[in-house]
């Protein structure tokens, strides 16, 4: 071997090691946007100003809704 066919051995494995780092990354940050989306999705309450519209015929917020009301008694 030669010493440029030396040198160049040492830098293909860490390229190697940063591409797959790189992807590693990526399908990280893709399943936790995945999951921050299905969250918010299957989460009604935490989106604000989450509306109660579901065959209620209510379009106020939640909050307003007289069934999501604490009954305290007079």
């Amino acid at each position: 071997m030669s010493a440029a066919t030396q040198a160049s051995l040492p830098s293909r494995v860490a390229v190697r090691w940063y591409q797959l780092a790189v992807v590693v990354l990526a399908v990280a940050l893709a399943a936790v946007t995945a999951l921050a989306v299905f969250l918010a999705v299957n989460n009604p309450t935490s989106a604000a100003g989450a509306t109660a519209t579901s065959g209620t015929g209510y379009s106020g917020t939640i909050d307003d809704h007289p069934c999501w009301r604490i009954h305290v008694p007079c």
